[in-house]
């Protein structure tokens, strides 16, 4: 089987310290590998390249020709450039690239050879965010392509059995010209071709941009899903032992550059959610505050938990005695066990988050009954004022001349109620 060799242009690249990064983060280790080998390749498509292989955090390209591969390397570390200069600091990364020309043997879809080997020992001389080439490569554009270079000397390169010339690319000298200037005109060349390579190079990172950019918004994505998961999780834990406060802290640190997302909308929500649940649990523990004031005599601590308006209005006197009237029914009605008389079932809260009802059953023995029975009764109001939650007693029932009181109190059943009333 005859072999096939050619003359060809070879571009390794790689991403610098990915190591680090994989260690640090995985996920945001392969969004960057994605975005860096997506720019390799569209750079080597445009410019009549072709990508032979990802290996790891780098590729092997091949070129036709040392111009091209130089032009592709420019336009990938110029978007590349370009995407840092706006990324976050999580999304940026550099990569390093090296050319050489040389005889390759093609083998299957992999080309193999000298020309190979020393390219891959040229890319990890290039600093981070650079390029280095083979005096080779220097010789055959030094005249074509719009770079500045410095020599870096002869190199002993690994397992390669003679010097190699090395040529720093100087990037800056490149980036410092405006993106509509027009760059120096060269000794040769027709002011046509200056244009359409100048248009060339314009497009090319044009698209790179747009694919880096497609890629962002992908990982952006990627790395809102995984913090929403991971501030979720943390929310949930802390709602189990009982520690919606905390769990509140764990959905703030949700980052605020993901505001507008799905993942922030499911975070409101899980907010609200929680919000209600506090809401909730703080009411019916007022709740259970005022009935162990009244139960205690405690004249003070009852009427701290009434709405101040409704004090304003009502002589509190009236309101304490119609409730120690009340608990003290209650009380006698069913003394046959220790526990309290009443329970609370549910407190709901209405659209506003500014009115709630408790809602209660209380323990009655009927007639006939050996063991007394939970009924429901009018729920309780309670309504939000300046950050606390305060009972909200209704307005005096038709024929009730004694003033307003806790109508709705589920502790004084309404029967005995009017009859209490009537003996008044």
């Amino acid at each position: 089987m005859t072999e096939e060799r050619r003359l060809a242009a070879i571009m390794f690249s790689d991403v610098c310290g990915f190591s680090r990064i994989m260690g640090a983060d995985e996920q945001r280790a392969l969004s960057i590998i994605e975005m860096a080998l997506s720019s390799i390749e569209q750079g080597a498509s445009v410019y009549g390249g072709r990508m032979i292989k990802k290996m790891g955090d780098g590729a092997l390209c091949e070129f036709p020709s040392a111009v091209n591969a130089v032009r592709a390397a420019l336009a990938v570390q110029k978007a590349v450039s370009e995407h840092n200069a706006t990324a976050p600091a999580d999304e940026q990364f550099q990569m390093r690239i090296g050319i050489h020309v040389g005889d390759v043997v093609v083998s299957g879809g992999d080309i193999l050879g000298d020309g190979v080997n020393v390219a891959s020992r040229i890319e990890p001389l290039a600093e981070p965010g650079g390029i280095c080439i083979s005096r080779d490569v220097f010789d055959l554009v030094k005249n074509k392509v719009l770079i500045e270079t410095v020599n870096l000397g002869p190199h002993d390169l690994k397992n390669i059995s003679r010097q190699v010339d090395i040529y720093k690319v100087l990037l800056d000298a490149v980036a410092s010209l405006p993106p509509t200037a027009t760059p120096p005109v060269p000794h040769n060349g027709s002011v046509r071709r200056r244009r359409r390579r100048i248009a060339g190079f314009v497009i090319l990172t044009i698209l790179l941009l747009a694919g880096i950019g497609i890629l962002k918004r992908k990982a952006g994505q990627n790395r809102a899903a995984r913090m929403f998961e991971s501030v979720t999780a943390a929310a949930r834990t802390s709602l189990d032992s009982g520690n919606p406060q905390a769990a509140m802290k764990a959905l703030d640190t949700f980052p605020a550059r993901f505001a507008g997302t799905e993942w922030q909308t499911r975070i409101d929500e899980m907010k609200e959610r929680i919000r209600q649940r506090m809401a909730r649990e703080d009411i019916a523990s007022r709740q259970e505050a005022f009935f162990k004031a009244i139960e205690a005599n405690n004249r003070e601590a009852a009427l701290a938990l009434i709405d101040p308006e409704i004090l304003r209005t009502v002589d509190g006197s009236a309101i304490w005695l119609r409730a120690r009237m009340a608990a003290g029914i209650l009380k006698h009605s069913d003394q046959s066990h220790e526990t309290d008389p009443y329970r609370i079932t549910s407190v709901t809260l209405d659209e506003t988050g500014i009115r709630a009802h408790v809602n209660l059953e209380v323990r009655r023995r009927k007639l006939g009954q050996e063991e007394p029975v939970w009924e429901p009764v009018p729920p309780l109001e309670w309504r939000l004022l300046n950050d606390s939650w305060y009972l909200h007693p209704s307005a005096k029932r038709p024929g009730d001349d004694t003033g307003p009181g806790i109508n709705r109190n589920p502790s004084q059943p309404r029967r005995l109620r009017d009859k209490s009333s009537m003996g008044r």
